[in-house]
């Protein structure tokens, strides 16, 4: 789209400018971002819905108990994720629309396709629900905040009208689909395996669904910068990366690294472009700033589903370390087990050893 604002100025009141002369979106943009809207609500609540089916109340129990991961993941979402996002603009030298892009979409809560990912990758899916939740509540506060902190380097006002009905929504979207789930599983465990499988299904359906719209919402996005394309690509390999690092450095299990990862990693974009819509609406900046969120949501996904890939092709490969594994981080390695392997092993020895 073309501006008349140079690239390498300071976006002066960029919050607060307007212009009427802005022309909207074509109807047809705006017939697919409505129907975008009401697939991905519809889907998200299905793919919620399973999640709660493997999941019990003793798991949240846990969870509550022991709630370093949780604060991990809240570290790695609001602290680390933003500053990494700050620092990549500005090494990148991306131009103000693109960095406050870019910025909106680090400072946002963690998605519902985190808990997805988790879930494909034999991950902790209690506490990526509750990271989920302690995330998009915290969003209320952290998200402008982080606007605050971190924009002024490319514009003057702070003033982003931050969109709390759509985060609402999206706890709303938590919260009640996983009680159902929850509900689902303590009358019937067979139902509630079909309906996970539902859910993954809804998965698929929306992370495909969600690309080809945006794809076809947005198709400036193909032909931006390099340099945007490459912090798109970079900051959710960051977030991925740092995640498992600094979950693994606090001496989290491996099963809880993937978690904390996932969620670091992979944000609730819409909420993004919620902000960017309400806050810039009309400006002639609108569609750049708008550009980031879109690459980012492409590349965020895609990565996330590589990972998904890499981790199953290595259990698939390796599964006796993936049942080694679950055993420690269960805490069901017993000596009863250990001497069930080792007679599979050598019976004779075996009943010499429970002989003394």
């Amino acid at each position: 789209m073309e501006t008349s604002i140079p690239d390498d100025v300071m976006v002066t009141d960029l919050m607060t400018t307007m212009t009427s002369d802005a022309g909207g979106p074509p109807h047809h943009v705006i017939v697919l971002k409505k129907f975008n809207k009401i697939l991905l609500t519809s889907l998200l609540a299905f793919i919620m819905v399973g999640m709660g089916c493997v999941v019990t109340v003793n798991d949240f129990r846990v969870v509550v108990r022991r709630p370093i991961g949780a604060v991990i993941g809240f570290g790695c979402q609001f602290v680390i994720l933003p500053l990494t996002a700050f620092i990549l603009a500005h090494v990148l030298s991306l131009k103000p629309a693109f960095a406050i892009g870019m910025l909106i979409s680090a400072s946002s809560p963690g998605g519902v396709t985190s808990n997805l990912y988790t879930y494909w990758s034999d991950g902790d899916v209690c506490l990526s629900i509750v990271m989920t939740t302690v995330s998009t509540s915290a969003a209320l506060v952290m998200l402008p905040f982080n606007l605050w902190l971190y924009s002024r380097s490319w514009t003057d006002n702070n003033g982003a009208l931050i969109p709390y009905s759509n985060i609402i929504i999206s706890l709303v979207l938590i919260i009640i689909p996983v009680a159902i789930g929850m509900v689902i599983r303590w009358k019937s465990e067979k139902v509630a395996r079909i309906v996970t499988m539902i859910g993954s299904i809804s998965g698929l359906l929306a992370i495909g669904m969600n690309l080809i719209i945006n794809g076809i919402i947005n198709p400036g996005m193909f032909s931006s910068p390099w340099t945007l394309w490459l912090a798109a690509v970079l900051l959710p390999w960051c977030g991925y990366c740092l995640g498992f690092f600094f979950a693994w450095l606090l001496r989290q299990t491996t099963k809880q690294c993937r978690t904390i990862s996932f969620e670091t990693g992979a944000q609730n974009v819409g909420i993004a472009l919620s902000l960017i819509a309400v806050t810039f609406d009309g400006s002639p900046l609108f569609y750049d700033l708008f550009t980031y969120p879109s690459i980012f949501g492409f590349t965020m996904i895609t990565e996330a589903i590589i990972l998904v890939l890499i981790h199953r092709a290595y259990d698939k490969k390796y599964p006796e370390k993936k049942r080694d594994n679950d055993e420690q981080e269960n805490g069901e390695a017993t000596p009863e087990t250990d001497e069930a392997r080792y007679t599979k092993r050598d019976p004779e020895e075996s009943r010499n050893v429970t002989e003394k």
